[in-house]
């Protein structure tokens, strides 16, 4: 059975990635993993304050575990069955293309959000950087 990776930062699914999802599925037999990255930049974080992140490490783990909870629900009123979740902490780009490698997945498929040029260019975007770094394939969902 083939794995696909489907990074998740909230606990809707758009529709259209369902539909997509649900070919790759049902076509091509493949496994979904939902994760939630919980974004934690160390080097922004000196001294005490990491402690702050510390404090409410079990409040993000069940935040995250809530969003992949009902993420999965939706994925399964679509009629996608096969799914695990699993959720990491550290930079969401640099995670997403790691575990992707470092798994064993056979693809990686993310939506993008809207975001404009200007945006994309001061800031960056996390499909951008897996895009743009994963050596696994990506499929991008609009």
């Amino acid at each position: 059975m083939r794995k696909l990776l489907l990074p998740i930062d909230s606990s809707s699914v758009p529709d259209r990635l369902k539909e997509y999802l649900k070919d790759f599925v049902t076509c091509l037999d493949y496994e979904v993993t939902l994760l939630n990255v919980i974004p934690l930049d160390r080097n922004l974080v000196h001294g005490d304050l990491i402690g702050v992140y510390d404090l409410n490490r079990e409040k993000f783990e069940e935040t995250s575990q809530e969003m992949l909870n009902l993420a999965e629900a939706s994925l399964r009123e679509a009629g996608i069955v096969n799914i695990k979740k699993m959720h990491v902490t550290g930079d969401p780009a640099q995670m997403i293309v790691r575990l992707a490698e470092t798994e064993g997945f056979h693809m990686v498929m993310m939506c993008t959000h809207g975001m404009g040029a200007a945006k994309r260019l001061l800031i960056g975007s996390v499909t951008n950087k897996v895009v743009h770094h994963s050596e696994i394939p990506v499929v991008v969902i609009r």
